[in-house]
């Protein structure tokens, strides 16, 4: 029997605002954008889920160039085989295809191991 590669959660942070431009302002990203990104994480790895909080968002602080940048995230958070395949098409994508759609400098992307997973469902099984 082939063994399966174990599961990791990924969780992909993505801005809800682009950069400031010119005069400091910042336009928010357009909801496509992240639907789109939502169906081609899925495409790859079988489904996911978007958590996008327009009224009260999550914030995210980071470090850069002695100032602590703010910004509003949603997130994009999807289960995928622990390998370094995975790995790799993450990578691949947050750098050709997410700095760019987002217009980002970087993107960050966390991998969990579970702890625990529940999966429940509501399967009627016939009995003959």
């Amino acid at each position: 029997m082939v063994q399966q590669p174990e599961i990791i959660t990924t969780l992909i942070h993505l801005p809800l605002f682009y950069n400031p431009q010119g005069q400091g302002t910042r336009q928010p990203i357009e909801e496509e954008k992240f639907i789109v990104t939502a169906e081609e994480i899925s495409k790859e790895f079988g489904g996911g889920f978007l958590h996008l909080y327009r009224e009260t968002p999550p914030k995210g602080f980071w470090w850069n160039r002695n100032i602590v940048q703010r910004d509003d995230m949603a997130l994009l958070e999807v289960d995928v085989p622990d390998t370094e395949e995975s790995r790799e098409w993450l990578k691949s994508y947050a750098r050709d295809v997410l700095l760019h759609r987002f217009q980002q400098e970087a993107i960050y992307i966390k991998l969990v191991r579970p702890t625990e997973t529940l999966e429940i469902t509501d399967v009627k099984i016939s009995e003959e």
